[in-house]
């Protein structure tokens, strides 16, 4: 008899985390798995900021998916979804420009998201997104590019346009990455330009831009304060209540309730920047699917309370039996399940598709053995963000912190949810060597 074939789209931290929970099923030979990723490698992506300005290498946020699920008997297919057939049961891939048909009996789409960029003006085209690791080194590429050409420019608004770097979005990711940059840039000026007429501190500008009137909206007031106190310490401009309306190669054009600090590179509601990166929102990467349309709830898939897709987008019928729970077929189809970033309304973070993919998994294995499924009760661990070095804000147990001990238990968090011991030892190096020495600000392309 064959064994039920389940195939998982996506080795982001919902994917992934699924195909662990098969795992001992597969070795037991009771199912197979397969996961289809565009890339052959699980990104830790909470920390492609530190990639970016220079505290981790490339390799160290990038673990290989085949060593993660190394002798697991899991299958991988490095490829892109072009489309989902649901009456047939099959998922149509591209890898190396040959197309592929893979049949599953279970479908996980754990797919993810990629930057929104709101129809702004040129935001796709001139500035960094951070999503991916490659995304991550073009930045830190540019970053030490900027600096290479400023030593040379003669004119000064030049120079002033290559030493002034734009962080947009006060959420997490953006506040994060804002210090990170400030301390990397003048960490960059303190080594190797302190002697020098040209790359000074006073010309070196680092703005983060913000639409709302406090950064980190979703954390406490206090929290929001000590990030904004800290942040204008690092000597970071803050543009709040800053809408971008428009991006060119020479910078950026916005809308503001607020005065504009007056500097070489900021003139009314115009900053000149050479360096513009992107971390303001994102989007649901949903796959397209042959002759059905899912049903979006603000952009995200319609799942019912067991994590199945509903193509209808009407609520499936309550069962009084809770035995039955499985036999009751979903508007659409009962053997396809959805989470993370593309499906329900849990927030899109790494907690949220780590706890749905136990349940997702546990859901699978339930509809194969025809056993009740599970619902789940979300639980928020809590959320910190790191403000640069030795410093973070955080929410713990519903209460609020902040300071030094606030940024080494982030670091440890971050540290433990790496799959493997190796790169759990290669992150714990890289953050040690940085305590004693400078920031790599080697090229890598």
């Amino acid at each position: 008899m064959l064994r039920p074939h389940v195939v998982i789209l996506g080795a982001g931290f919902g994917g992934t985390y699924v195909a662990k929970k098969l795992a001992a099923q597969v070795k037991k030979g009771k199912i197979d798995v397969t996961i289809v990723n565009k890339t052959n490698y699980f990104l830790f992506t909470p920390l492609l900021h530190e990639v970016a300005t220079g505290s981790l290498s490339p390799m160290s946020v990038a673990e290989p998916l085949r060593e993660v699920f190394v002798n697991t008997g899991i299958e991988l297919c490095q490829g892109n979804v072009q489309e989902i057939d649901i009456a047939s049961h099959r998922v149509h891939i591209s890898s190396n420009g040959a197309r592929h048909t893979l049949p599953y009996d279970y479908l996980v789409l754990a797919t993810g998201a990629v930057t929104n960029y709101y129809g702004i003006s040129g935001a796709e085209k001139y500035t960094f997104p951070l999503k991916t690791l490659a995304d991550a080194v073009r930045i830190r590429t540019r970053i030490i590019d900027c600096f290479e050409e400023a030593i040379m420019a003669e004119d000064p608004a030049e120079r002033a346009r290559l030493l002034s770097f734009v962080v947009i979005g006060g959420g997490p990711t953006g506040v994060e990455t804002v210090a990170e940059l400030s301390e990397f840039v003048h960490g960059i000026v303190d080594r190797y330009y302190h002697n020098s007429d040209t790359c000074r501190h006073e010309e070196v500008k680092v703005t983060l831009i913000h639409a709302g009137t406090e950064l980190l909206q979703t954390f406490s007031p206090s929290l929001r304060t000590a990030t904004e106190k800290k942040l204008q310490s690092d000597g970071v401009i803050l543009r709040l209540n800053s809408t971008v309306t428009n991006v060119t190669s020479h910078g950026l054009t916005l809308t503001s309730d607020k005065a504009v600090p007056k500097d070489s590179a900021t003139t009314g509601d115009t900053i000149s920047s050479a360096t513009i990166i992107w971390t303001a929102g994102v989007k649901p990467v949903i796959p397209d699917f042959v002759g059905v349309t899912p049903t979006l709830v603000k952009g995200r898939l319609v799942t019912d309370e067991f994590f199945r897709l509903n193509l209808s987008g009407e609520e499936k019928p309550k069962s009084s039996d809770e035995k039955n729970q499985s036999s009751e077929k979903l508007l659409g189809d009962e053997r396809v399940f959805a989470l993370g970033d593309i499906a329900g309304s849990l927030p899109m973070l790494a907690q949220a598709s780590v706890q749905q993919a136990s349940i997702v998994a546990h859901n699978v294995l339930a509809s194969i053995d025809e056993k009740p499924l599970s619902k789940l009760e979300y639980l928020s661990r809590g959320s910190m963000v790191s403000v640069g070095q030795w410093f973070a804000v955080g929410e713990i147990f519903q209460k609020s912190y902040y300071g030094h001990w606030v940024w080494w238990l982030w670091r440890t968090v971050y540290l433990f949810k790496f799959a493997s011991w190796k790169k759990r030892v290669r992150i714990a190096f890289d953050w040690t060597l940085q305590i004693f020495s400078s920031r790599d600000i080697t090229k890598f392309s």
